[in-house]
């Protein structure tokens, strides 16, 4: 998914929501998040930042001076520091002279819970009239999910979201937005959705037109969180408009790791009903083959790891369409092992030679109960091998801490990584973690910031996924999407 920014009138643009989240004291539907956006600099010069922030539904924004930012580093914005008024719920505009990308990283304001669930900004490349949430729940799972919708023109909206349960190809109920202002975001509360019953368990297509008219296709995205209704457990990924006939999900997994286990919710993107396998893949075992799956236009199915896998099964998945012209899209989900996860799955075609992970951390021995640790899952979903992959950590200051090499990667093959791989530890045992004035040798961990780029040759095409855990063995843990340069 292209996910990288573009120039608009000689400035950077990048749009996300903060959404409202969750801790364990009590349901996560029912507990706020505080907010920090991680953000990475991906071009050759200095970025100076800005970030406006808009209340919901309202076009009036607050401006805050982020400072300079150098090429390749990565620093993080609390929301609450740059926000005057106290609480706040939202979106923003993160702007730049320099291409910037930044990930959301949604934290229990009391400090009970470790889990931090992840969603990446985006570019204005990334609005399209016609945006897909491939999982929404309401009171199913033990869940609910609340998503936003934001306005990414520069003139109001017309939001209309339509919801599809499993298995229907007709809507369940429809929700409307008029006249959403520039910048702002409406968010869409599955379980104040009265036409919506509980257990309801579907997908949903957002659209929007221009308020002036009603008619020109007007581009918005979004962000969905899933939310537990009984504990803490909670989870975050984007709304997209890509979809094509294969989907790559760079992780699948059947009761490995302590018993993560992996399940991916597809929604055809197409008009009329599309017939899909999946197909996992593990090393130096023959591909195991689940389906064939049939749905609906807009609607969704959810296909369980184990269904297919043997308990320790460790690999990926390609989710392929057998109906010609087919269009799918697909969230991941892992659980088990403490870890409540979510990621998007990668469109055939929409990897990158080089891609941008702005949220990397290395906790050392002594805080790894307290602090975070990153491992790095690069499937090459390409239909030849990927040559001369690497990852290069960089620090806060942008500054290459240490370099993984990998090599090669065969096609649709999976490689890992992390900083220890990339001799990227300070004098602590640490990455991406500082001690009082940026210090790499004061141990008690203060300031954060650090991020890495994975690359490889020219026309190779890689998926990245990030997993940010605490812990070990680990207590919380979510990932995020690499996200592509150019």
């Amino acid at each position: 998914m292209k996910r990288f920014l573009v120039a608009l009138s000689l400035v950077m643009a990048m749009c996300f929501s903060i959404l409202p989240g969750a801790a364990f004291a009590a349901p996560a539907y029912q507990t706020p998040f505080s907010v920090s956006i991680t953000y990475q600099n991906v071009g050759t010069g200095t970025a100076t930042i800005n970030v406006s922030f808009f209340a919901e539904n309202s076009g009036t924004a607050q401006t805050f001076s982020a400072g300079t930012l150098a090429a390749g580093a990565s620093t993080s914005l609390s929301v609450g520091q740059a926000v005057q008024g106290g609480s706040f719920k939202g979106s923003a505009v993160l702007s730049s002279d320099q291409p910037v990308i930044a990930t959301i990283v949604q934290v229990d304001a009391s400090g009970a819970v470790k889990n931090r669930p992840l969603s990446n900004g985006f570019s204005a490349s990334d609005g399209n009239a016609k945006q897909l949430v491939a999982s929404v729940l309401k009171n199913a799972f033990n869940s609910t999910t609340v998503f936003s919708v934001q306005n990414t023109e520069s003139a109001p909206v017309n939001v209309t979201v339509k919801y599809f349960a499993v298995g229907a190809s007709s809507p369940s109920a429809t929700a409307t937005a008029n006249n959403l202002p520039a910048g702002a975001a409406k968010y869409f509360d599955a379980g104040a959705i009265g036409d919506l019953p509980n257990g309801f368990s579907g997908s949903a297509v957002a659209t929007a037109v221009l308020a002036s008219d009603n008619t020109t296709p007007a581009k918005i995205v979004v962000t969905a969180n899933e939310l537990s209704t009984v504990d803490g457990a909670s989870k975050s990924f984007e709304g997209t408009a890509l979809s094509g006939p294969k989907v790559y999900m760079p992780s699948a997994l059947c009761n490995a790791f302590g018993g993560q286990t992996t399940a991916y919710a597809v929604q055809n993107a197409g008009n009329s009903s599309v017939t899909f396998n999946v197909r996992y893949k593990l090393s130096g075992a023959a591909d195991v083959i689940d389906g064939p799956y049939t749905i609906g236009a807009g609607g969704k199915q959810s296909i369980g790891g184990c269904t297919k896998l043997s308990a320790g099964g460790n690999g990926s998945a390609i989710i392929e369409s057998t109906t010609p012209d087919g269009q799918l899209v697909a969230v991941g989900k892992v659980t088990g092992a403490n870890i409540t996860s979510a990621f998007l799955g990668v469109v055939e075609n929409n990897g990158s030679a080089k891609v941008a992970l702005p949220y990397v951390r290395y906790a050392s021995n002594a805080e790894i109960n307290k602090q975070q640790r990153t491992s790095i899952a690069i499937q090459n979903i390409g239909s030849a091998d990927a040559t001369n992959v690497k990852v290069q950590f960089i620090d806060k200051d942008g500054n290459v801490k240490g370099t993984h090499t990998i090599g090669t990667i065969a096609a649709g093959g999976k490689a890992s990584s992390n900083p220890t791989q990339g001799n990227a530890l300070d004098a602590c045992g640490r990455f991406g973690m500082y001690g009082a004035n940026g210090s790499t040798t004061d141990c008690n961990s203060v300031l954060f910031g650090g991020g890495a780029i994975v690359t490889a040759d020219s026309g190779a095409q890689l998926a990245v996924v990030v997993r940010i855990f605490t812990g070990s063995p680990i207590a919380a843990g979510e990932d995020y999407n690499g996200i592509n340069v150019q």
